[in-house]
């Protein structure tokens, strides 16, 4: 299997691009390591639902409200008497089919004593290669890292936005949110969709975003979480004077969020550090 390095940036784009699909069931898998077990990870045996047909799969949680991919992971190993000691890498991860379509992400861990499973009485276990699976994990076992794929926001674009936007302040800070944020930018049906590009005299790029066209959208059709809405919406009144509920926006971002926005007003209000605006942020 192929791994990637867990960053809090990764994080963010595994969630913002499941929501962006709309699978907002997020469910986590520790694959548990061995430095005695030659590559093999630690299995934990699972009754079917008729309680026939066992199966061994790597220990997985859901992921609650408030909590990112790899808390998530914490409980979910504590649950077989064992204790993280690192998150070593992002693995991939597989779609369970339900009654909605749970998405589950793998990631290598290592415990602090690997041997006291062996004293958790009643967890049934044993360490096996990948490969050896069964049920329905078996088959993405195999599988490369598979992050969810999204449209990069390179420099290319957050440029042409910046050269649209230059001398005014309520449009610089409306896209130096959107690029800073780093949500819908990355989303191949947000720039397909309400970025448009040109050229200027001067042969320079310049890409536009039809705000009015993108909250429409949004409350229609476009996928996203709480957080990224409120996230759009503020950027759309800066950019484009569409309405926004101020009471709702405000009391629902996270402090990420709520920084980026307050650099972002403050832009508007023509309080800059450079002239060079996007250095700022």
């Amino acid at each position: 299997m192929t791994t990637a390095e867990v960053t809090a940036k990764l994080l963010h784009h595994l969630v913002t691009g499941s929501h962006a699909e709309g699978i907002t069931e997020l469910a986590v898998e520790a694959a548990i390591g061995h430095e005695d077990n030659d590559g093999q990870i630690l299995l934990i045996a699972s009754p079917g639902p008729d309680f026939t047909d066992e199966t061994r799969k790597p220990p997985s949680g859901l992921v609650l409200p408030g909590q990112t991919l790899t808390d998530a992971l914490h409980p979910a190993v504590a649950m077989i008497g064992l204790s993280i000691d690192e998150v070593t890498g992002y693995l991939g991860h597989h779609d369970h089919a339900g009654s909605q379509i749970t998405r589950v992400f793998r990631f290598a861990v290592t415990v602090t004593d690997p041997e006291a499973i062996c004293r958790h009485a009643g967890t049934g276990h044993r360490w096996a290669f990948p490969d050896e699976l069964n049920g329905p994990a078996a088959d993405a076992a195999s599988l490369p890292s598979s992050a969810v794929t999204t449209a990069v926001a390179g420099e290319p674009l957050a440029g042409q936005l910046r050269a649209w936007a230059r001398g005014i302040y309520p449009d610089e800070a409306a896209v130096e949110l959107l690029i800073s944020h780093d949500t819908f930018l990355r989303r191949a049906d947000f720039t397909s969709r309400f970025i448009s590009t040109s050229a200027s005299g001067d042969g320079t790029g310049l890409a536009a975003i039809d705000w009015a066209a993108a909250i429409t959208a949004l409350d229609v059709s476009l996928p996203c979480s709480g957080g990224e809405q409120r996230m759009l919406r503020l950027a759309a009144s800066l950019g484009g004077g569409v309405p926004v509920n101020l009471r709702d926006a405000l009391t629902g971002i996270d402090d990420h969020g709520i920084q980026l926005l307050a650099q972002a007003v403050l832009h508007a209000a023509g309080r800059r550090e450079s002239p060079e605006f996007h250095d700022h942020y």
